[in-house]
């Protein structure tokens, strides 16, 4: 019996990659840029959040009007991608954590599993993070932070997007949602997804497993046991 086809959602930060730090500093580059204040970032935990969120919280612990907001996050993801893309690339601290690009490539062996990206990040951003360490061309569809503000809305968007990109309608039940933080579990399980957490990031396997995803992984070493888990859970 032939396996129905599998859509794996993956998030990027903390999950695929780490920036060390730079996303930040671009986004404080960005509102220095136009609001000529530093240090904006300041008491935020980004674990998590969308971009758009994050730039409404800027707005509000700076005491910045959000009058126009779509034009002012507009401005500002021009900008932060301008200043992400030349910090990546000035600096080696960037990296993919454990595993990822033997996994995806892995993947990239079966035709009846699909890529999607469902990240926080502004849609160039993340792609510039990907394509930092070569790994963009395996994710052609996706939901993202310049989308929407929320989490289950950007899994939702990149589902629906997927569907139609594939020509596939995936059944819920072979739909994944990976990512490292406790909001991708919640959110994934919000689509009606199935939901693999990884300890990638900034929780711990105990802390993931409180959430009760479908499971719960160290990183991507296992990549025998990762397609075993998705092609068969």
């Amino acid at each position: 019996m032939v396996a129905a086809p599998g859509l794996l959602i993956f998030d990027v930060d903390g999950t695929l990659t780490f920036s060390a730090g730079l996303t930040r500093l671009a986004f404080e580059l960005a509102v220095r840029d136009i609001y000529s204040i530093t240090d904006s970032t300041r008491g935020i935990v980004p674990f998590g959040l969308t971009d758009r969120a994050i730039f409404r919280m800027i707005l509000k612990n700076n005491n910045l009007s959000n009058g126009d907001f779509e034009g002012q996050f507009d401005r500002f993801s021009g900008l932060s991608a301008r200043h992400l893309e030349r910090e990546l690339n000035a600096s080696d601290k960037p990296g993919l954590h454990t595993g990822v690009r033997a996994l995806l490539e892995s993947l990239s062996n079966y035709s009846d599993i699909h890529l999607a990206l469902g990240t926080g990040n502004i849609e160039q951003n993340a792609h510039l993070k990907l394509a930092r360490h070569g790994i963009d061309h395996f994710f052609p569809v996706g939901g993202f932070g310049s989308d929407e503000e929320d989490r289950t809305a950007i899994l939702d968007l990149a589902y629906r997007r997927s569907v139609d990109y594939y020509g596939i309608e995936f059944e819920k039940r072979r739909t994944w949602v990976i990512g490292d933080t406790p909001l991708d579990v919640i959110n994934g399980r919000n689509i009606g997804a199935r939901t693999i957490a990884v300890a990638t990031g900034a929780f711990a396997e105990q802390e993931l497993l409180k959430h009760e995803p479908d499971a719960v992984l160290p990183d991507f070493n296992d990549r025998s046991g990762f397609i075993r888990l998705v092609k068969d859970g």
